[in-house]
C-alpha cells in the first residue's frame, strides 16, 4: 500500500512539474506572410457582344501594408489593357486596377499577370494569376432533335433523349445539341453552306460519369471517324472514352426537327 501511495505521489509531482515546464514555456506565432499576391472577382469570364464593356478588377494585395511604393505588372497578352506597374500609398494593403478587353464572338483568351521575383513567397502564391475570357455568340432556336445514342442505351440502358433544343450561333456554321446527354453538357456540330454535316469539335464532354471519370466524345478523321447525314439524320461516328479506358468507336446519332436543308 505505501509503495502504490509513493508511485501515485511520484506520478502527480511529475504531471504538476511537466505542466510548470509547460506554463513557462513560450511557443513563437507563426510568421504572417510577407509576400504580395494576386486576386480577383473570380479567375475565368464570359462576356456576350451585347456588352458594351468587356472588363473585370483585379487586386495585388500586401498584407503587411508598409511604406509607399510601386510595383511592376508583367502580362502576356495585348488584347488586355493590363498596366505596367501598381502604386500603394504608406500602409495601403491594397491596390485594385480594372482590364479591359474587346473580344469578338467565339473568341476565347487566357491572360496571365506576373508579379516581379521576389516579391512573393512560393509557399503561398505561384507569382502569376491566370484568368481566362470568352465572348460568347448569340445564339438563336433552330428546331429540336431526338437523340439516339449507343452510349445512353446499351452503355446506360436508356431510351432515345426526345426535344433535346437545337440552337444555333448567329453568323457562323456552328450548331448546339442542347443539354444533350446531361444537363450542361452541350454538344456542338458544323455543317457546310447547304446544312449537310461538315465536322465536330475533336474532344466534347457527355457529363456521363462512370466510377468517376466522365465520357468525351472523341472525332478523329484521321482514324476513319465520320459525321455524316442522310436528310435530317445525323450520325456522329466517334470515339467514346474516359479517364481510364478506350471504349471503341460508337454511332450516335439524332433526328433533326426543324433543319434548314429541308
Amino acid at each position: 500500500m505505501k509503495n502504490l501511495f509513493k508511485y501515485a505521489f511520484v506520478f502527480v509531482a511529475s504531471a504538476l512539474a511537466l505542466t510548470a515546464c509547460t506554463d513557462d514555456y513560450e511557443y513563437d506565432a507563426p510568421a504572417p506572410y510577407q509576400g504580395l499576391y494576386i486576386t480577383g472577382e473570380q479567375s475565368s469570364f464570359t462576356f456576350t457582344p451585347a456588352d458594351e464593356d468587356q472588363s473585370f478588377n483585379v487586386k495585388v494585395v500586401r498584407p503587411q501594408g508598409g511604406n509607399a511604393e510601386t510595383i511592376s505588372l508583367e502580362s502576356d497578352n495585348e488584347l488586355f489593357d493590363v498596366p505596367e506597374s501598381i502604386t500603394y500609398e504608406a500602409g495601403q494593403t491594397e491596390a485594385e486596377f480594372t482590364v479591359h478587353c474587346a473580344l469578338e464572338p467565339g473568341q476565347a483568351e487566357t491572360l496571365n499577370i506576373t508579379l516581379p521575383e521576389g516579391s512573393y513567397d512560393l509557399n503561398y502564391f505561384s507569382g502569376t494569376f491566370t484568368i481566362t475570357v470568352n465572348c460568347d455568340y448569340v445564339w438563336e432556336e433552330a428546331g429540336s432533335a431526338t437523340l439516339y445514342s449507343e452510349l445512353l442505351i446499351y452503355g446506360f440502358g436508356m431510351q432515345p433523349v426526345e426535344d433535346v433544343p437545337v440552337w444555333h450561333a448567329v453568323g457562323t456554321q456552328m450548331y448546339r445539341l442542347k443539354s444533350a446527354y446531361r444537363n450542361g453538357y452541350d454538344i456542338d456540330f458544323y455543317v457546310d453552306d447547304d446544312y449537310n454535316a461538315d465536322y465536330l469539335p475533336a474532344d466534347q464532354d457527355t457529363g456521363l460519369t462512370y466510377s468517376g471519370s466522365t465520357f468525351h466524345l472523341y472525332y478523329y478523321p484521321a482514324y476513319g471517324n465520320t459525321f455524316t447525314n442522310e436528310g435530317n439524320v445525323f450520325t456522329m461516328n466517334v470515339y467514346i472514352m474516359n479517364a481510364t479506358s478506350n471504349f471503341g468507336t460508337w454511332d450516335e446519332a439524332f433526328v433533326w426537327d426543324g433543319w434548314p436543308g429541308e
